[in-house]
This record gives structure tokens, sequence and C-alpha cells, in this order.
């Protein structure tokens, strides 16, 4: 095991004790950052729900000096190995308990593992921006639980089954409900896509649909939620029941590496699918994305 000791924190290079806890159980945060233009992009809101992250499961994360310090270590040593990669990369930040005691109960004390992946920058089709993605309704649902809503802890199941419910050529994106005992779909709460937060437009006026019992708290969501009282955008949060989407005027989809994608149509079952216009020059969607896209290096909506 290559392993760089640095106080509380285990730098890995390459392997994962087989004993770690967020191995093991799960136990522990991740962060996905796009590298662009020769920096981390919203860095700020990561490092924020990082906190957030490790005061709701009390668990040690490094110093942020410290953190930035080794990504710009690991971005100069994938830079050196490959020299015609991409400018533009994907970060990968993951943080687990480590190492330490066999069943759920944590020690007091633990040393935790960081691990610093980067990987290429993920291209997309053009027409995903242009034309829009056709899109499903999952029968995985979102289980509610208020202390993990918003973090993005290591527990990833729901989404894992949810995205596993459809293929890239059918429909790119999935959207995920919370669990209910309503007797209609219809009735669900929305909550968010597989890997992304769901916005949508009604009367124009932007719906965003609330992270407090379950799904993460994305940071272009959290960007977006900072520009729209600068943009004079009517918005307001809540809880929304899937049927909301039937006659919306816009239906979009955030995420921080691919910026925000519309939705052309949405499918809820053989019978029933919804279809949105993407020719409005109005669009929120399409003024966002002059901020949001650009700055990820991704296509402006038209």
């Amino acid at each position: 095991m290559t392993i760089i000791d640095a106080g509380h924190i285990n730098l890995i290079n390459d392997v994962i004790d087989v004993n770690d806890r967020g191995l093991a159980y799960g136990d522990g945060l991740f962060e996905t950052i796009a590298y662009v233009n020769g920096r981390l992009h919203n860095w700020h809101l990561h490092w924020r729900r990082l906190i957030l992250g490790a005061e709701r499961l009390s668990l040690s994360i490094p110093e942020e000096d410290f953190l930035l310090n080794n990504i710009n270590l690991k971005l100069k040593h994938n830079n050196d190995s490959d020299e015609n990669q991409p400018v533009d990369k994907v970060i990968k930040i993951i943080i687990s308990r480590g190492t330490g005691g066999r069943g759920y109960q944590f020690p007091q004390q633990t040393q935790s593992t960081l691990i610093i992946s980067v990987h290429h920058w993920p291209q997309r089709s053009a027409g995903d921006y242009t034309a829009g993605i056709k899109v499903k309704v999952c029968r995985i649902c979102l289980a509610k639980q208020p202390l993990l809503a918003g973090i993005k802890h290591l527990n990833r199941l729901e989404q894992v089954l949810a995205r596993n419910e459809f293929n890239g050529n059918d429909y790119r994106e999935g959207i995920m409900l919370a669990c209910s005992d309503n007797s209609s779909v219809l009735n669900d709460r929305l909550i968010e896509g597989t890997s992304s937060n769901l916005f949508f437009v009604k009367n124009g006026q932007l719906f965003i649909p609330e992270i407090d019992t379950c799904g993460v708290q994305g940071t272009i969501r959290q960007e977006i939620l900072h520009l729209l009282e600068k943009m004079s955008i009517k918005f307001e949060q809540g809880h929304y029941p899937l049927s909301m989407l039937s006659d919306a005027s816009e239906v979009f989809f955030t995420n921080s590496i691919f910026g925000i994608i519309p939705v052309a149509s949405i499918t809820l079952s053989d019978e029933t699918q919804w279809f949105y216009s993407l020719t409005s020059q109005q669009r929120i969607s399409a003024r966002l994305s002059k901020i949001i896209n650009k700055a990820l290096n991704r296509p402006e909506l038209l």
C-alpha cells in the first residue's frame, strides 16, 4: 500500500484498505468537481457542502489548504504523465472515515482516508443542448432522511438502481420522486434527476423542488439560487407533485459537469408522455445557460 501520512488524513495513491469503512458501509463523503479554464469551478460551494456533510456525519476532513494543495499536486502529476490530454478535467474527492472497528459503530478516534482522482473531461452531444433530452420517471424512489438530505454521502444505491432502469439510447436522464403511500404516482413529490437537480417553469415562474428530506444540494443549483434575484427571475422553492410537470413550459436539469440540460419529453408510462417546446427565446433556462454553461465550456441554450 502506498500511503502518504499527513497527520489525521491518509492520502491514497493507488489502493485502499479492504477494511475501510467507506468501502464496507459507505461511511464518508464525495465531491465531483469541474476543473475548467485552469480553476476548480464553484470550489467554494463544493467546500461548503463538504463541511456540512462532515458536520452531519461527525467526520474528520482535512483543512481546505491541505486539500487544495493535494488536488493541485494530483493535477500536475496527471498533466506531466500525458501532455496530450484535454486541459479541462473532472476531479473526484472521496473522504471516508478510514479503517477501524467491525460493525456500524465507529471508534471515537479514526484516521480518515482521502482519495483524489483525475478523470477525462466527458463529451456530451450538442443535440442534448439544442434539441433537449428524453427523460423517464424512475420506479425507484428516494427514502426520506433529513439528516442526509443535501450532502453527497457515499451511499448511492438508490441512484445506481434508478440509473439502471434505462439506457442512454432511449433516455438520457431519469426523474426521482420521494417515496410515499400515495395511490397515484402523479401525486408523488418531485426531488431530482439520478445525477442532477430538477427545475421547471410555469406561467413565467421558476419552481425548484426542495431538498429537505432527501436528494442532493447540487452546486449548480446553489449557483442558480444566487443568480435568480440578480436576474429578476421569479422563483419559489417547495414541495411539488409530479403532475405539475404535465403543463410546464420548461423543464431542465443541472449538473456540476454538464451545466444546464433542457428536457424535450418525459415518459411516465407507455400511455403518458409530456412534451416541451424549446423554441421560445424567453426561456429561463436559456438565460441562465449564458452564465452557467459558458463557465463550463458547454453550449449555451438557444
